[in-house]
């Protein structure tokens, strides 16, 4: 790497070429968005609610199962990982992309 490239101030012209460079870029990746990008977020969405939902009654049929046989911890240890793959899901494939924007393009209220 060129040392005179490295951490100087832009001058006008090359902040503005910069920005342009930006701009095209944004350009290109929105018009690339569709129908794949859609379907993937809201795949996302149903395995984040599927999996909270099965770790929910997994944990409550081995808190159940406990009472009655000593394998009732596997209900807890099974719904324990499907609420924590839950949680992974919720917080990184949509809060890290969610939250910042980067679905609205979809218009999607829940989103």
């Amino acid at each position: 790497m060129n040392p005179a490239t490295r951490s100087r101030p832009l001058n006008p012209e090359e902040l503005d070429r910069f920005g342009a460079e930006l701009d095209a870029l944004r350009t290109r990746v929105v018009a690339d968005l569709g129908a794949a990008d859609a379907r993937y977020v809201r795949n996302v969405v149903k395995a984040v609610r599927w999996s909270a939902l099965s770790g929910r009654v997994l944990l409550a049929a081995g808190a159940i199962g406990l009472l009655f046989t000593p394998w009732g911890w596997l209900g807890l240890v099974s719904g324990t990982m499907a609420l924590t793959l839950a949680k992974i899901l919720e917080n990184m494939e949509l809060g890290h992309n969610v939250m910042p924007g980067q679905y609205d393009w979809m218009r999607d209220p829940h989103l």
